[in-house]
């Protein structure tokens, strides 16, 4: 029991006893008007959620029934203005309870208020009234309350709403005619469109079926519907026919219709309508009867084709249907086959390798597959069959079954072994002879090896053009001894060199006669070919005994020493010939594409269409970014490159892009690592060795246009002096990073070319040649080096041999990632920027500016320099490599680190970097950013020079 203020054992009413009113602006609750008390008890002791708000600082007092509202904010509720309270949601309320405080009492029902009562912002609807709470003096004090929220109930309306909404959407849109009938005289009450189409497009809503659809009702479907209605059982039928017609008089149409009339029976039985539903069949009866005359039509076409034998079978091999062509060439009837395995028509060899197992297997992979062996007719005799096997699929893609093509090429096959016996016979004759017999086009320009092998074997499998394998210096002679013999109609007798192969000189006498036509015309020429590179040689040998031996090593010694040099030198020039017409080419399109863009611009500017400018400065920039990625390119075979050098796991870089790697291969190839035994660190860029592993990897794909196996090695290898010196490396430790593939191979010449520049074997606009020759200066560059190995038809392998690190890195060695861009830190900085090309200068200039610099511009090295040594304030030098005046920009920075030294320097460039920081590495605290550059890139590194300064 409570004898106090307020009333009652509630939760709140403790609340409000044990409250601290004495430091509130209310004072002791003793000292409250009666009003007061009177509302907080009634509020107190309702069940319904209440509150109550007093004076002019709308003291909040709540009921048990309110709390769950607050959430949260409970702990602080009682005795808090209500205007800090419930902020979130004061504007709702405020104008109700400002006139409940002039007197005015108001109801509201579902308003919407947005809270944010449990720290997430929620949409919520109340129903609540206002009602003043008038002092004895007739003032109002305060103002009571009743609230409910119907959130819940605003929520389940919506959803209803939803849900009807859906329903009448998947009423609309239902691919069958529905319809709902009422009463015994079957009002139509409502249609979806593909009722309304069915009927067409009649005014039905509303109407009695009869009188809406006369013609439904001559044909009986009227009835139909009575029966339905008085019995209570539903009707169905499949292919219904239901002759419309939508005008009385009018053309009609006959459809065919799978339709079900449904009685609906209320809660006491009795029927009050019939639902509808249904669908027209007409148009896939129409396709079922065009499917079955043509597979009438099919059928008649197969048996007409009497040379093939067309069968066809089940997944397990069982024979569906089997042609006239089958039964002329196999000798079974459709009527015996019909059922029967196909593996009656195998040879017992081919059954008992489970041969037909194998064939449906392959062609179940691959789709097709095609073979030419030995089958069986119905009769025991074996005859040749060139044939193929195709697998049937369902429209999903599900395999039902196989097709198969015969056709007898049992003559074929018996008059080719016999001309290969004969040719074999014809070949161990000329063997025996040592000579080759050939025949040759009217003007030599074509000749063909018909039997025996040898020199001219190896010049016509080289090359169609036989006489360019033909020695140079004989090649006038044998064309000369050709043309006489053309000319006299008369039979041709020469000895000349020729060149194998393998770049072996042979000497060949060729004799040949030709062929003439009814017209006493050339038509073809035939003839014999010796070797007789032995004849020749001890001929010469012979010659050579006669002359002074001493003689003999002088002129050869001297005849190599010129070879060698002129070699030298065409190799030489023919690198530099490529490497000038690939960078005119590549540099010549994207210069044209930047120079057209921007007279482009400035064309539309001057005409004052602004509208699409960005295309232009698109395009002119993705030219010069496609331009710095082919320097780089360059940059790298050259070996000229800025690397920054991290301690590196190789093995955990494979690892991270195996991924790629995969997708790249694509799914024809298998990827497999091998990873060594805990690999030693390399000293590597490690952006540069992925690109490089990548290029690697792509050029084994491209090698495996048939599929086949990469594999990525990793070795730790010490290589003692021998090892060392055959891949041009001092002595000592090395990780092995390799990429083996099954590929196409490389021959010889191919590899003594592969890492000159553009020199690619690709089709054109598919490599550029830099790819290999990038990794090459990369490898080198690093300290190491690149082996090939490769055999054509058996595969290639790159290996690069990296030097192990066993150091530490000093922590300003480590290449830092990209900061954001603090453009903070450029207030009240100075930059000296020293660059001769004016344009290049003011550009940069402007960048800078821009960007919050105090820029200080001059054009020459020595002007520079006097500026660095002045007492004036500079954070940053920014200075070209190639000055003009004497001084170059490593000369301006190294006079300026004498007086200054911990100034940072931002080289910027257009030739190798490396002729800026000297053997490669950088000093501390200098950059090297080459041109082009984006003028965002500029700003970020002279940021992070200033910002690493500062600290």
């Amino acid at each position: 029991m409570n004898a106090g203020f307020p009333h009652g054992n509630s939760v709140m009413a403790q609340a409000v006893r044990n409250h601290d009113w004495a430091a509130s602006p209310l004072g002791p609750t003793a000292q409250w008007p009666s009003p007061l008390r009177n509302a907080v008890d009634l509020m107190l002791g309702s069940p319904e959620s209440m509150y109550v708000v007093w004076g002019d600082a709308l003291t909040f007092f709540y009921n048990d029934a309110y709390t769950p509202i607050l959430g949260p904010r409970q702990a602080q509720a009682l005795g808090a203005p209500l205007r800090v309270l419930w902020a979130d949601a004061w504007e709702a309320v405020r104008e109700p309870i400002e006139a409940a405080f002039v007197g005015q009492a108001s109801r509201f029902e579902e308003v919407p208020i947005g809270m944010n009562r449990y720290g997430v912002p929620e949409q919520t609807w109340w129903t609540f009234s206002f009602s003043p709470i008038y002092l004895d003096d007739g003032r109002v004090g305060g103002a009571f309350c009743v609230t409910n929220e119907v959130t819940a109930r605003k929520l389940a309306q919506a959803r209803l709403a939803d849900e009807h909404e859906r329903l009448i959407r998947l009423f609309e849109q239902a691919p069958m005619f529905m319809a709902f009938l009422s009463g015994p005289q079957h009002r139509v009450e409502f249609a979806n469109p593909c009722y309304s189409r069915l009927i067409g497009h009649r005014d039905v809503i509303g109407r009695p079926l009869a009188e809406a659809l006369p013609d439904a009702v001559e044909q009986g479907h009227v009835r139909r519907l009575d029966e339905v209605y008085q019995s209570g059982r539903a009707f169905s039928a499949n292919a219904l026919p239901y002759i419309v017609q939508a005008v009385p008089g009018g053309p009609t149409e006959r459809r065919l219709l799978d339709l079900v009339y449904q009685p609906i029976a209320g809660a006491d039985g009795t029927i009050s309508g019939i639902f509808v539903q249904g669908l027209d069949i007409t148009d896939r009866i129409s396709l079922e009867r065009a499917v079955r005359e043509a597979e009438v039509r099919n059928r008649q076409i197969l048996d007409s084709v009497m040379d093939y034998a067309i069968i066809a079978t089940d997944m397990h091999g069982r024979v569906t249907s089997w042609n006239e062509g089958a039964r002329r060439i196999l000798g079974w009837s459709e009527a015996e086959m019909l059922g029967q395995t196909l593996q009656r028509t195998f040879t017992p060899e081919d059954v008992e390798q489970r041969q037909m197992l194998i064939e449906a297997a392959a062609a179940l992979e691959s789709g097709s597959g095609m073979d030419e062996r030995w089958h069986v007719r119905k009769s025991g005799e074996r005859f040749w069959a060139n044939g193929s096997l195709m697998v049937l699929r369902e429209e999903t893609g599900e395999a039902i079954g196989f097709v198969k093509v015969l056709r007898d090429r049992t003559a074929e096959r018996l008059a080719s072994e016999a001309l290969q016996k004969s040719e074999r016979r014809l070949d161990a004759l000329v063997r025996a002879s040592s000579q080759s017999i050939f025949s040759a086009s009217v003007c030599w320009r074509q000749l063909r090896q018909l039997v025996g092998d040898g020199v001219l074997s190896d010049a016509v499998s080289a090359t169609p053009d036989w006489q360019a394998m033909v020695h140079p210096d004989d090649r006038a002679r044998l064309a000369q001894a050709l043309a006489q013999a053309t000319a006299a109609k008369s039979g041709v007798d020469v000895e000349y060199r020729v060149l194998g192969a393998d770049g072996h000189v042979g000497w060949t006498l060729m004799r040949a006669i030709p062929l003439l036509d009814e017209r006493e015309q050339i038509a073809e020429w035939f003839g014999t070919s010796a070797d007789i590179t032995d004849k020749r040689v001890a001929e010469e040998q012979l010659r050579q005994l006669t002359e002074t031996l001493e003689e003999r090593v002088r002129e050869r010694s001297a005849a190599l020493l010129l070879a060698e040099e002129k070699l030298r030198q065409s190799q030489k020039m023919e690198a530099v010939g490529q490497l000038t017409g690939g960078l005119a080419h590549d540099f010549n399109n994207l210069l044209t594409a930047i120079s057209v863009g921007l007279e482009l611009l400035q064309t539309r500017i001057e005409q004052g269409k602004y509208d699409r400018l960005e295309r232009y400065v698109e395009m002119a920039q993705s030219s010069a970014a496609r331009a710095t990625a082919l320097t780089q390119r360059l940059l790298a075979f050259s070996r000229r490159q800025t690397l920054a050098p991290t301690a590196l796991d190789v093995e955990a870089l494979v690892r991270g892009m195996h991924d790629i790697i995969a997708r790249t291969l694509g799914p024809s190839i298998a990827l497999q690592l091998r990873p060594a035994d805990q690999a030693w660190q390399v000293l590597v860029d490690a952006p540069q060795l992925e690109n490089a592993l990548l290029n690697l990897c792509i050029n084994a794909r491209d090698a495996m246009p048939d599929g086949g196996q990469l594999t990525i090695s990793l070795q730790n290898r010490t290589l003692d002096a021998a090892a060392a010196q055959q891949l041009e490396l001092p002595p000592g430790d090395y990780v092995c990073l390799s990429v083996q593939d099954t590929g196409t191979g490389m021959t010889a010449e191919v590899m003594a070319r592969v890492f000159e520049p553009f020199f690619t074997t690709k089709p054109i606009g598919q490599g550029t040649g830099l790819g290999l020759s990038m990794i090459y200066g990369f490898t080198r560059q690093s300290g190491g080096h690149v082996r090939i190995d490769s055999e054509v038809g058996v595969g290639t392998t790159m290996a690069l041999y990296l030097p192990r690190f066993t150091g530490v890195l000093a922590q300003d060695e480590v290449a830092p990632a990209d900061a954001p861009l603090q453009r903070n830190a450029a207030h009240s900085r100075t930059v000296l920027l020293v660059e001769d090309e004016t344009a290049i200068r003011v550009l940069i200039s402007e960048v800078l500016t821009e960007a919050g610099y105090r820029v200080i511009e001059t054009a020459e090295g020595s002007a520079a320099v006097e500026r660095l040594r002045s007492q004036e304030h500079i954070d940053v030098l920014v200075t070209d490599v190639g000055l003009t005046g004497g001084l170059n920009g490593r000369q301006v920075a190294d006079a300026g680190r004498q007086s200054r030294p911990a100034l940072p320097v931002l080289f910027v460039t257009g030739y190798a970097a490396s002729a800026a920081v000297g053997a490669g590495q950088l000093d501390d605290g200098m950059e090297v950013l080459t041109k082009p550059f984006q003028a965002i890139e500029l700003e970020r590194r002279v940021a992070q020079l200033v910002e690493r300064r500062a600290h």
